[in-house]
């Protein structure tokens, strides 16, 4: 199963916005999509919807930006990707709009197997949560140039820069 880009994105928001709660609670569009590199238009899209449906509330004006309403412990992945994606067919057969074009959908047991695959992928991410998904938190927030109040991350023109970064040895622990 592949996720959309819409998906990627807000969990990347929400990543980022879990980091921020430890600093300063919020961020703006433009500092997420400058963290990732990656386009505005598209996560101004990703924050609406995930303002629409609660996860973040949004404020305009110079003091504005995106935050989280809820702790990141009580957010599960599952919950966000049924939230993002719209269409779990992995098949054609799985769509309940459209009928199957196939001879043997009526006898053909795939398509169970496949809904249980679907099933237990979506069980897995119900079990994890947007604290789960930073397995290094000031690490992941000095690559994103996030840093917490009085740590000098910001410079004085108000700009954010990367405070230093921890090597991470990619064996794991």
């Amino acid at each position: 199963m592949r996720l959309t880009m819409r998906t990627d994105y807000a969990l990347r928001v929400l990543i980022y916005l879990s980091l921020e709660r430890c600093g300063q609670g919020s961020g703006t569009i433009d500092e997420i999509a400058d963290a990732y590199r990656i386009s505005r238009s598209h996560l101004k899209k990703v924050v609406n919807e995930l303002a629409h449906h609660g996860v973040l509330e949004t404020a305009r004006g110079r003091a504005g930006g995106v935050r989280l309403t809820r702790d990141p412990a009580s957010i599960s992945i599952g919950e966000i990707v049924r939230m993002v994606e719209k269409d779990f067919a992995v098949v054609e057969c799985h769509d309940a709009a459209a009928e199957p074009d196939c001879a043997i959908a009526q006898v053909c047991n795939l398509k169970r197997v496949l809904r249980r695959a679907v099933d237990a992928f979506m069980f897995e991410l119900d079990k994890a949560t947007l604290a789960d998904a930073v397995a290094a938190p000031s690490v992941v927030a000095s690559i994103l140039g996030i840093g917490a109040p009085g740590d000098g991350a910001q410079s004085a023109s108000g700009q954010r820069r990367p405070i230093a970064v921890i090597p991470v040895d990619p064996s794991g622990p």
